[in-house]
C-alpha cells in the first residue's frame, strides 16, 4: 500500500517562505500548528494561517489547524507527541514536522517531541536575495536526540496517573484534540507517598516498600517525567503528578507496547 504523507507545519509570519518549504515535500494532508493563547505575534500568524488554508484548499489538499499551548512550558511536547500518534492512527504512515516558520522558543518543544517519537523534523534551506527568501534549495532533515524508552515497570507506574481505560486507542480518538481528551487533560495526582504506594500495591496486588516507591520516583524524576512539590496541606508530605514530558514518554511507550 502506498504511504500517506502528513506534513505538520508550525505557522510563522512569512507566507512565501512556508510555501517554498511545504511544497518541497510530498503531502496528502497538512496539519498547521498555531498558538492557542494570544502572544505578541499571534495576529500576524493567524493571517498567514488563513492564507495557507485557502491556498491549499484551492489545490485540493486536506488541511487541519491544531492549537498548542506554547505559553505553558513543555506542554507542546505532549501535544505534538499525541498529534503524531493520532495521525498515525488515521493512516498517515509518513509524518514530517516542518519548523521553517517557527520561533525558537516554540521549536525547542517540537524538536524534543520529534526526538521522543523518532519523527522526521525539517527546516528549509532557503535562497536569499539580501535578507528576503526568494526560493529554496531543499529541506534539511535535522538530526534528533535518541531518547530511551521507559521500562515496563516505569510505564506501569506512570499509568497510575491516568483514569481507567479499556483500550489504548482511547488516548488517540481522532475527534478529540489533546485538551478535549479527558484521559490526557485530567490526570490524577497523589498527595502523599503512602497514597501512591497504596495505588501501586492495589494495581499489582502485592505489598511494596516505601523505598521501592522512592526508587521509581527518583528514576522518573531524573528524566523529568514527574512534577514533585510540597503538599500545601501537609508540609511533611509531597504531591506527585505526571509532567507533560512524562505524558509524552507514556504515549510513546503505549504505542510501542500495543500498536
Amino acid at each position: 500500500m502506498r504511504d500517506r504523507y502528513n506534513q505538520v507545519v508550525l505557522v510563522g509570519h512569512l507566507f512565501e517562505k512556508l510555501i517554498y518549504s511545504i511544497d518541497k515535500e510530498p503531502v496528502h494532508k497538512i496539519t498547521f500548528i498555531t498558538e492557542k493563547e494570544p502572544l505578541s505575534g499571534t495576529p500576524e500568524a493567524k493571517k498567514i494561517l488563513n492564507k495557507l488554508i485557502d491556498y491549499y484548499k484551492e489545490r485540493k489538499i486536506p488541511v487541519q489547524n491544531v492549537e498548542f499551548d506554547f505559553d505553558i512550558q513543555t506542554k507542546p511536547i505532549a501535544e505534538l507527541t499525541h498529534l503524531i500518534y493520532q495521525q498515525k492512527f488515521q493512516g498517515f504512515d509518513d509524518i514530517a514536522v516542518n519548523i521553517s516558520g517557527g520561533l525558537r522558543y516554540m521549536v525547542i518543544w517540537l524538536y524534543i517531541a520529534c526526538s521522543i517519537t523518532n519523527t522526521k523534523i525539517i527546516h528549509g534551506d532557503f535562497i536569499y536575495e539580501e535578507s528576503r527568501e526568494v526560493g529554496i534549495y531543499s529541506n534539511m532533515e535535522l538530526p534528533t536526540i535518541p531518547f530511551q524508552i521507559i521500562t515496563d515497570k516505569q510505564f506501569e507506574f506512570l499509568e497510575l496517573f491516568f483514569s481507567t481505560y479499556e483500550n489504548y486507542d482511547e488516548f488517540f480518538n481522532p475527534d478529540l484534540p489533546f485538551d478535549d481528551n479527558l484521559l490526557l487533560s485530567q490526570q490524577k495526582k497523589f498527595d502523599s507517598l503512602e497514597i501512591l504506594k497504596g495505588a501501586l500495591e492495589s494495581k499489582r496486588d502485592e505489598s511494596l516498600t516505601r523505598g521501592s516507591i522512592n526508587g521509581y520516583i527518583q528514576k522518573l524524576n531524573k528524566i523529568s517525567a514527574l512534577n514533585i512539590y510540597p503538599n500545601p496541606k501537609d508540609k511533611k508530605e509531597k504531591t506527585v503528578e505526571i509532567s507533560y514530558l512524562g505524558i509524552a514518554y507514556f504515549l510513546h511507550k503505549l504505542i510501542t507496547r500495543y500498536a
